[in-house]
């Protein structure tokens, strides 16, 4: 870059560059050990248009690295599950549901082999996650309730994952700094569908209260006793969503406004080349990625899984445990 130039100067000008390369974008990013310089990918076609379609349930787990799609180099996109959390937002029809699948594709080992335990969550009645109730340990859907014990019920639940965190922490305090999830104390995976229905949308204030206690709990102590978040939700706004920065993985899909994209990954992530608003509505499940510590966006797309693949994947977990493959995936190091 010429003195006194940015990464943000050339982000500010992305869309320009693409229209005088003649390319459909240019994503803007840093580079590595070089502040001088600034890395322009031009891309002329894109390799996320097609559907991904989900692979069959793999046999070994990793939960540092779990396969939930493609990234734009056709490599294996991969998300962490444990000792983090992760939130997924854009407008309705953007794809959250795909993630949220892809997460379940991805964790069935675990989840067949008891490795990991699946809370759900859905405060829509169960309308997306209640075909794969098998996969849970437990589940509030709000099914059947009239006035607030619906709401009753999720905030029940939270408190509980609460009560395990806290039991955990107890047990390792001067022992080890992170849990190392087994059979018997298996990692547990809050997920979340519609987190603002649950933290703003209530009626009860009482009942609102405790779970945006017991979920600003979870995000910021659960991770190293083993219990992860894993949230989506349509509406990222600070007064509806109010711990979002406590959040390890923000996600963000296709929003309406440009300057969402910024609200859900952080400020400069446009600039940076997430552009949220540009993602065309048919390609479902494409979305960019900014993890803790990692500045750059990452762009890929999820597994698209319709009804059929959801109930193949239910028969699958329902199935005679896996074993779980012999080496060791959890890093022994990161608990010592």
């Amino acid at each position: 870059m010429l003195p006194g130039q940015t990464v943000s100067s050339f982000g500010s000008v992305s869309e320009g560059l693409a229209t005088s390369f003649r390319a459909q974008s240019c994503r803007v990013r840093s580079v590595p050990r070089r502040p001088q310089d600034v890395d322009l990918r031009v891309v002329r076609r894109d390799p996320l248009a097609a559907v991904v379609a989900p692979p069959e349930p793999a046999e070994s787990l990793d939960l540092h690295a779990l396969h939930v799609g493609r990234d734009e180099l056709c490599r294996p996109a991969t998300m962490p599950v444990l000792y983090a959390s992760t939130l997924l937002a854009g407008e309705p029809g953007a794809g959250k549901s795909s993630a949220i699948w892809s997460y379940l594709l991805a964790m069935a080992p675990g989840i067949r082999a008891g490795l990991v335990q699946v809370w759900a969550i859905d405060a829509k009645g169960g309308m997306e996650l209640s075909m794969g109730q098998p996969l849970f340990r437990r589940a509030a859907f709000g099914e059947g309730a009239e006035g607030a014990a619906w709401q009753a019920d999720i905030a029940d639940l939270l408190d509980e994952a609460v009560q395990v965190m806290q039991r955990r922490q107890a047990v390792l305090r001067g022992v080890s700094r992170k849990h190392v999830p087994t059979t018997a104390e298996p990692l547990i995976v809050v997920l979340i569908d519609e987190l603002a229905a649950i933290t703003s949308y209530i009626t009860d204030n009482a009942l609102k209260k405790r779970i945006n206690a017991a979920l600003s709990l979870l995000l910021s102590q659960g991770r190293a006793p083993g219990v992860s978040v894993i949230a989506a939700t349509q509406d990222p706004r600070k007064e509806v969503v109010q711990m979002r920065d406590l959040f390890t993985h923000r996600i963000a899909f296709r929003t309406a406004e440009a300057d969402t994209g910024d609200l859900i990954l952080g400020d400069g992530a446009r600039a940076r080349g997430a552009l949220t608003a540009a993602i065309p509505t048919s390609t479902p499940g494409v979305a960019y990625l900014v993890a803790d510590g990692e500045p750059e966006p990452v762009r890929f797309r999820f597994f698209f899984m319709v009804d059929a693949d959801i109930r193949r994947l239910v028969e699958r977990v329902r199935r005679p445990r896996l074993v779980v493959s012999s080496e060791e995936p959890y890093r022994p190091g990161d608990a010592a």
